[in-house]
């Protein structure tokens, strides 16, 4: 929710020097929250805005020949790894500060830290709005998803102890019950929300640059 391709600078240069190329964009209601600006996918906004990014995540993957590796961030990574249901050609998964449970409490945190609400009513408010607009029971479908990922996809899963806005046990509890995925973590002690590479430079790369 308003980062954008080049938020994540940091991220693809450093994958750039291990000789990665790497495709980044801006997400539909996510990059530009505050954006009316029309695009096609609106269409799908009755489903919901992780839908949404859903089908914008498969649309760009469709249009990169050969396999990849998926790289999200926070609540759309939710809509990544949804994107990977029946393909073949991703490889590894990538998820930073993200997916999580406990929608509306982080929904709150984000209004409350992110946005700088100060009025507890606006931001109780804004987050049952914004809880809504994510799309109905995500989190349901996400899970019956990872029932069946497959094996030969690992995931890294990177979380920081500190995050005032996505609660580290919200995340812990997306992956735990599905303890067949090859899943790997990195949690920063000092971590807040995706600020690992930026703050952390050595501990996040010795951790991305070992799972890749």
């Amino acid at each position: 929710m308003g980062g954008n391709h080049k938020t994540t600078r940091r991220h693809y240069q450093y994958l750039n020097s291990l000789g990665y190329n790497c495709v980044s964009f801006n997400l539909v209601l996510g990059s530009n929250p505050g954006g009316l600006y029309w695009h096609p996918l609106w269409k799908y906004a009755l489903k919901g805005v992780f839908f949404i990014w859903t089908k914008q995540i498969v649309a760009a993957l469709d249009e990169i020949p050969g396999d990849k590796i998926l790289y999200a961030f926070s609540g759309p990574s939710l809509s990544a790894l949804s994107a990977v249901h029946n393909r073949s050609d991703i490889k590894k998964v990538i998820c930073d500060g993200g997916p999580f449970t406990d929608t509306y409490a982080n929904t709150q945190n984000f209004f409350e830290y992110e946005m700088g609400f100060e009025n507890r009513s606006l931001v109780k408010v804004s987050a049952w709005l914004g809880t809504m607009a994510w799309g109905h029971r995500p989190l349901d479908k996400l899970s019956q998803l990872l029932k069946t990922w497959p094996l030969q996809v690992p995931i890294l899963s990177i979380r920081g102890l500190r995050d005032n806005i996505v609660a580290v046990d919200s995340i812990r509890k997306v992956f735990a019950p599905h303890t067949h995925i090859d899943l790997q973590t990195l949690e920063l002690a000092e971590g807040k929300h995706l600020d690992g590479l930026r703050d952390f430079p050595e501990q996040y790369k010795a951790a991305l640059k070992a799972f890749l």
